[in-house]
């Protein structure tokens, strides 16, 4: 059951909004033009980049489209952690026998 949104997440919400649009107004490209690109209405768009409210596939599209996407992958990258890499470097053998 889902409760409330928790303030970090409400606010890396608004956060990753205002970044999403600005990228767009830097870009000098109209929502309309967005929302066509991304293959989603204009109301979707408009309170993904307002609110930050919208699907992560959505999310996933406009980023697509404002040039994002791959700086959405390598954020979520575990191995760009400290606590993956120091699992990843525990994990790696001290040698390789044949």
């Amino acid at each position: 059951m889902a409760g409330r949104t928790p303030i970090p997440v409400s606010r890396a919400m608004r956060t990753i909004a205002a970044n999403l649009s600005l990228a767009r107004r830097q870009q000098r490209i109209t929502l309309e033009l967005l929302a066509e690109r991304a293959n989603l209405s204009v109301p979707t768009v408009r309170r993904l980049l307002n609110e930050g409210a919208g699907t992560f596939e959505n999310f996933l599209r406009v980023a697509r489209i404002l040039g994002l996407l791959k700086g959405v992958e390598d954020a979520t990258d575990p191995l760009n952690t400290p606590i993956g890499r120091a699992r990843a470097e525990q994990d790696v053998p001290k040698r390789v026998r044949r």
